[in-house]
């Protein structure tokens, strides 16, 4: 996942934002309708879901009502995790793509 799109999230985040989508598109659930189980609007869900630079990070407790919602372990959601904890899978890069401050 080197390309500049993918550079505000690490591994992990697109994996399971991926993943969250997943879900819901296999529930049936439209944006609309997974927006409303979740307690946000469409847009949030929208930056939720996505993996480009201007999503949104996600947050425990988002990811808690992920996993009651379609009853699904946390394990499911983050999936197979690499042994190493300081693994750049973990990291969130700090640069913007297409940033002015970058070389």
């Amino acid at each position: 996942m080197t390309h500049p799109q993918y550079t505000k999230f690490s591994p992990l985040t697109v994996l399971v934002k991926r993943k969250i989508r997943k879900l819901r598109i296999d529930a049936g659930h439209s944006m609309n309708e997974g927006a409303r189980l979740l307690g946000i609007s469409r847009k949030q869900l929208e930056d939720i879901e996505t993996i480009r630079n201007y999503g949104c990070h996600l947050d425990l407790e988002l990811l808690a009502k992920i996993k009651v919602i379609y009853r699904t372990s946390m394990d499911d959601i983050v999936g197979e995790l690499p042994d190493n904890y300081t693994s750049e899978y973990f990291e969130r890069p700090r640069k913007r793509a297409n940033s002015e401050s970058q070389p």
